[in-house]
C-alpha cells in the first residue's frame, strides 16, 4: 500500500464530514434568516415617522419625511375660502390723534399763494400703531389714618389686591403668564420680554410666582371643565409623554368643541385616567386611538381613529410582504372612498352615505382585511406580527373603526385631541422638560383655562387678568 493511499479519508469519513458540514450550513442559514428578520424589524422601526405610525410630527426631528398626504386636492384656489369671514383694517370714527397737513407752496395751476385759500376737500388716512412709549404706570394708594377725639387712630382699608408697600399689578402678572404658558416662552425669556416691552425688570422667580398664583385659582375651573366634557355626547381623548422632574410622565387630554381638560400624571393607564375624572363618568361616544386602557371604560361607546389606522396601513405598504402590501393598498382605497362619500353627503345635507356605494366599499374593505390577515398569518418576523395584529384589530374592532360611516355626525379622526396635545408638545420642545411635577400640573391647569377660554371666543389676556384678581372667568354651563 502506498503512502498516498493511507492519507486519503475513507468513504465513511467523507460521508460523516458531509453530514457535519450540512448541519453547520443549516445552522448558518437559520442564523442568517434570523439576522435578516431582525435587520428588517430594525429598519421598520427606523422607518417609522408621523406619516406611517402614531408618532407625533414633533418626533420626526430634523430628518423630516417628504410631505405625503392621502388627501386629494380640494379643487379650490389658495386663500380664504369663499364665505369665510376675513379681517380687514378699517378706519375708525374717532381717532386718538389728528394731524392736519396743508399744501406747501403755490397753486399747482396758476401759481397763486394758497395761504388764505378755502378748504375744498379732505382725504383721511389712518395709521394704526402702538404708542411710542409703553411703560409701567405706578399708582400710589394712600391709606389715611384718622384720629378720633377719643384719641384712637383708625386707618383706611386697602383696596382688594393692594397688600404690600410695593408690588406688581394683576395686568402685568397676566401678561407674564400669557407669555410663558400662552406663547410658550421660557421663564428667562418671559422676564426679558417684559423688560423690553414695558420696562418692567422682573425677576425670573417673580414670573414663576405668578404662574403658581394663577394655577392655584383654577382648581375649581378644572373641575367645571371636566364635568362638562364628561357630560358631552362626543369627546376626544389622547395622551402623550411629558418629560417632568427628570423622568417620563404623561399628559392626558379630554376635549370637546368648547372645553379642553389637561392633566399630568406619572402613569399612562387607568390610574391616570381615573385621576383626571372624565372617562369614569363619560357615557357618550369616546373618540381615541387603539390604546387598550381606554376600552376598560365600558359605559362609553368607543370610536377608534381612522387616521391612525391609515398611517398603520401605510407602514404595511412600505415594509410588508407583497401580499400584505396589496391588501393594505386596497384597504386604504376603500377607507378613503368612504371618507369622500361621507364628506360629500354632509356637503349635500344628507344624513347618510348612498347605500349602494357604502355597501360596495365596506365589502371591499372587509375583503382586504381578510386577505391581510391571511397574508401575514405566518408571523415570521416582528414586523409581520405587527402587521398581522393590525389586520386582526381591524377585523375585531370593525364597528368601532367605522362608526363615522353609519353616523355622519361622528368624525373620521381624532384630530381635535391631537391638536390639544400639540400645544403641550411645543412647551416641552421649548423647555426640554419641566423641572417639577408641581410645575407640570400648573402648566396643565393654565392650558386648560386658556384653551377653553379660546374656544369660547374670550381674550386670553383679559381672562388671565381675571384669574390674577382671584376671580377666574367661568364658561356658561350647559
Amino acid at each position: 500500500m502506498s503512502v498516498t493511499a493511507t492519507l486519503l479519508p475513507s468513504y465513511e469519513e467523507l460521508a460523516a464530514l458531509v453530514v457535519e458540514l450540512g448541519s453547520e450550513l443549516a445552522a448558518v442559514r437559520a442564523e442568517l434568516a434570523e439576522a435578516k428578520a431582525r435587520i428588517a424589524d430594525l429598519e421598520a422601526r427606523l422607518g417609522q415617522n408621523s406619516t406611517n405610525s402614531s408618532k407625533p410630527p414633533s418626533s420626526d426631528g430634523l430628518v423630516k419625511p417628504a410631505p405625503k398626504s392621502l388627501r386629494e386636492k380640494s379643487g379650490r384656489s389658495p386663500g380664504r375660502p369663499k364665505g369665510q369671514l376675513g379681517i380687514t383694517l378699517r378706519q375708525v370714527r374717532t381717532p386718538d390723534h389728528e394731524l392736519e397737513y396743508r399744501p406747501q407752496g403755490p397753486c399747482s395751476g396758476c401759481g397763486s399763494d394758497l395761504a388764505e385759500a378755502a378748504v375744498a376737500g379732505t382725504e383721511c388716512r389712518q395709521v394704526f400703531d402702538l404708542p411710542e412709549e409703553i411703560r409701567l404706570e405706578v399708582t400710589e394708594h394712600r391709606l389715611f389714618s384718622l384720629r378720633c377725639a377719643c384719641g384712637r387712630k383708625t386707618r383706611a382699608t386697602a383696596p382688594e389686591g393692594v397688600a404690600a408697600p410695593v408690588q406688581y399689578g394683576p395686568r402685568l402678572a397676566a401678561a407674564g403668564v400669557y407669555l410663558m404658558h400662552g406663547q410658550f416662552l421660557s421663564k428667562d425669556r418671559t422676564a426679558t420680554a417684559l423688560a423690553d416691552l414695558f420696562g418692567a425688570h422682573v425677576a425670573v422667580a417673580t414670573v414663576a410666582g405668578w404662574v403658581r398664583r394663577a394655577a392655584k385659582t383654577l382648581d375649581a375651573f378644572g373641575r367645571v371643565v371636566a364635568d362638562n366634557v364628561a357630560a358631552a355626547p362626543l369627546a376626544f381623548f389622547d395622551e402623550t409623554g411629558f418629560r417632568t422632574a427628570g423622568c417620563l410622565h404623561w399628559l392626558h387630554s379630554a376635549s370637546t368643541g368648547l372645553f379642553v381638560h389637561l392633566s399630568v400624571h406619572r402613569r399612562r393607564g387607568t390610574e391616570a385616567t381615573d385621576a383626571a375624572g372624565v372617562l369614569p363618568a363619560f357615557t357618550g361616544v369616546a373618540m381615541h386611538d387603539a390604546w387598550a386602557p381606554y376600552d376598560t371604560y365600558t359605559q362609553a361607546t368607543h370610536a377608534l381613529c381612522s387616521a391612525h389606522v391609515l398611517r398603520e396601513l401605510i407602514a404595511v405598504t412600505e415594509r410588508g410582504t407583497e401580499a400584505a402590501r396589496c391588501a393594505a393598498y386596497r384597504a386604504i382605497d376603500a377607507l378613503l372612498a368612504l371618507k369622500r362619500a361621507a364628506e360629500g353627503a354632509r356637503a349635500a345635507g344628507a344624513d347618510t352615505i348612498e347605500d349602494r356605494l357604502k355597501a360596495g366599499e365596506l365589502k371591499a374593505l372587509r375583503t382586504a382585511v381578510r386577505d391581510g390577515v391571511t397574508a401575514t398569518a405566518a408571523r415570521t418576523s416582528k414586523t409581520e406580527r405587527k402587521h398581522n395584529a393590525l389586520f386582526k384589530r381591524l377585523r375585531s374592532r370593525w364597528d368601532d373603526y367605522l362608526r363615522w360611516v353609519h353616523d355622519l355626525t361622528l368624525p373620521f379622526d381624532n384630530n381635535p385631541a391631537e391638536q390639544t396635545i400639540r400645544m403641550a408638545k411645543l412647551r416641552i420642545k421649548v423647555s426640554g422638560s419641566l423641572r417639577t411635577i408641581r410645575g407640570a400640573q400648573d402648566f396643565a391647569a393654565i392650558r386648560t383655562y386658556l384653551a377653553t377660554a379660546d374656544r369660547h371666543g374670550q381674550n386670553l389676556l383679559d381672562v388671565l387678568e381675571q384669574a390674577m384678581h382671584g376671580r377666574p372667568w367661568t364658561p356658561a354651563t350647559t
